[in-house]
């Protein structure tokens, strides 16, 4: 209410001051409901927040749209204070068909008042009061006639159907009961109504406690001089040293006002609104950019070698990631997906160099993982392939590496011990240190191949990486450039290099490896190449003297050629043999000193 001032002929507030003045970014509806991101959620619904109100509209102004829309004038719907937040009307239908539904859940009443159509809220204070001096006698009939409907005519359960605004706008239903008397009967209305659970399970309430309230009829008359009482009105009325609120339903005026009205509690009216069920928000996954490590690795033998392959991580885990590629100058297809997330982490101790081919019992290092668990696996475990990790040293290259003990020392951290360094031939990264807070990845088979074969080679790649689901252009994505190397395809070092000096010059022999199926103790391992060559380089320093390419792991570095390139036999000599492929040259090659 805003009523005028006696004194300066002003409503109290001036209306035309009034400023919106608050705004909070925070989404409706889900704040206030999750009170487990925002404490300030509770004080939402008596606190002075525009969002999720400014959408909703009053009561009053609703009715008088509808009445506008179907050409009515006059009328007066200035009585109606109630928020309704949402009323869907989803065919044609009559005013009073649009009406009446929301009369019956908000509770007021239509009255034909001097010619205007008149909208009050039921349960008003009485406007007059009455007792048996001020009834007006009527021929063959008492004073007061009064009467009282069956308790068994009334309902004992009413139940409201609406529109739940806080659940996503999903149909619900509330329920009031009484839990004394003897009715069994139930009534169920669906309303086209938006709102909350609270709020229409208040108005089912009202509905119930009035619809009981209201089990008494009175019919009486008065004179003329009541002629300001119209129908809506609610009158005291004490009978036989009873008193009574009646609300009049109907007005006939003969040589007196003959009243119909039915009883009623105004208190029933200003029920509390009681505290908003709990609703817990299904929240939108808070998803942001993946962590990402590119790889080259050995060849893991596993189906066609792998030229690249991707470690990724996020937190919280979307389900799945999907890894798209360019194809052209735009357009973006799905490459792979991981379906988990790989074990990444990063080393919190520098790892020097170490021995390969046996145990590296001198070294440890601590490891501190984004996500995932790390376990001690047994000798046996650990020869049979448990327990490989990649480890990016300082030149950027990529260490194979097992380790039989983790130790948890700290929340995700873990002391590595008892390695076995340089697998699958890597030992070639050891040429320079890990260093602290070089990546660290578990092999496992949530690593995801995105580049195989001789024809991905040196070929670029242009990638995203984003959660299943989303586009590839989603603000979330990571986006990456890959160039694929042939570290999967080229040969292996060569080992136990060995130099004799003969009549003919120095006779070079070495034994070759493989890249897969090399475990085997039965036979020479397969060649996995076209053909077998080999070629020898012959150093000084860092000059080279001479290239032999040989078929077969021997060479001879003739006593012509060793006296043309250093002048003198030599005791020692630097050479530095590798296998040579018919798909990518030269492998990994074994750079060696060999006394002579």
């Amino acid at each position: 209410m805003n009523p005028v001032s006696p004194v300066y002929g002003g409503r109290m507030i001036d209306v035309s001051s009034i400023y919106l003045w608050t705004w909070d970014a925070r989404p409706y509806p889900v704040f206030p409901a999750a009170e487990d991101q925002w404490s300030d959620g509770p004080n939402w619904r008596t606190g002075h927040w525009l969002t999720g109100r400014l959408g909703a509209t009053t009561l009053d102004t609703l009715v008088a749209m509808i009445l506008t829309d179907a050409g009515f004038t006059d009328f007066d719907t200035s009585d109606l204070r109630d928020i309704c937040e949402g009323y869907v009307v989803d065919r044609p239908m009559s005013p009073r068909a649009m009406i009446d539904p929301l009369a019956l859940a908000y509770a007021f009443d239509a009255s034909a008042i001097a010619g205007k159509l008149t909208f009050t809220h039921r349960g008003r204070l009485p406007s007059l009061t009455l007792d048996e001096n001020d009834l007006v006698e009527q021929p063959r009939s008492a004073l007061a006639k009064l009467t009282r409907t069956q308790e068994t005519e009334l309902p004992r359960e009413v139940s409201f159907g609406f529109t739940d605004l806080a659940r996503d706008y999903r149909r619900a239903v509330v329920r009031s009961r009484r839990l004394a008397g003897n009715s069994k009967r139930l009534l169920h209305e669906d309303f086209a109504i938006v709102t909350e659970s609270a709020s229409a399970e208040r108005r089912a309430e009202i509905c119930l406690q009035d619809l009981w309230a209201g089990r008494e009829r009175a019919e009486f008359a008065i004179g003329a001089r009541h002629a300001a009482v119209t129908p809506g009105d609610v009158v005291e009325l004490t009978l036989g040293g009873r008193r009574r609120f009646f609300e009049i339903d109907e007005i006939v005026d003969t040589d007196s006002r003959a009243v119909k009205a039915r009883s009623i509690d105004p208190e029933v009216f200003s029920l509390a609104l009681k505290p908003q069920d709990p609703v817990t928000p299904s929240l939108p996954a808070a998803l942001g950019p993946a962590a990402i490590e590119v790889m080259s690795l050995p060849d893991l033998g596993i189906g066609e070698p792998v030229l690249t392959h991707l470690a990724l991580f996020a937190q919280p885990w979307p389900g799945s990631l999907t890894i798209w590629r360019a194809i052209g100058d735009a357009s973006f297809a799905p490459l792979a997906t991981a379906a988990a997330p790989s074990v990444i982490g990063a080393a919190l101790d520098p790892l020097c160099a170490g021995p390969t081919s046996r145990w590296d019992k001198a070294n440890a290092f601590r490891v501190r993982l984004h996500g995932g668990i790390l376990s001690s696996v047994s000798d046996a475990a650990l020869l049979d392939g448990a327990n490989a990790a990649a480890v990016r040293h300082a030149s950027g290259v990529w260490e194979v590496l097992q380790f039989a003990n983790a130790v948890l020392e700290g929340p995700q951290t873990y002391r590595l011990s008892r390695l076995l360094r340089g697998q699958l031939g890597s030992e070639y990264a050891l040429a320079t240190d890990v260093p602290a807070g070089a990546p660290f990845v578990l092999l496992d088979s949530h690593v995801v191949p995105v580049a195989r074969g001789v024809s991905a080679v040196e070929r670029s790649m242009q990638l995203r990486v984003v959660a299943s689901g989303r586009a590839h252009d989603d603000p979330s994505r990571v986006e990456i450039a890959i160039t694929a190397a042939n570290t999967a395809l080229r040969p292996l070092a060569p080992v136990h290099a060995a130099a004799r000096r003969h009549g003919d010059g120095v006779h070079l022999t070495w034994i070759r490896r493989t890249r897969r199926d090399g475990d085997g103790w039965a036979g020479e391992v397969p060649l996995r190449e076209i053909s077998e060559s080999y070629a020898v380089d012959v150093l000084d320093g860092a000059s080279l003297k001479r290239r032999i390419v040989t078929s077969e792991p021997h060479a001879i570095y003739s006593t012509a050629d060793e006296l043309s390139d250093f002048g003198s036999a030599q005791t020692s000599l630097h050479v530095r043999i590798a296998q040579i492929s018919g798909e990518v040259g030269d492998g990994f090659p074994l750079d060696t000193n060999l006394t002579v």
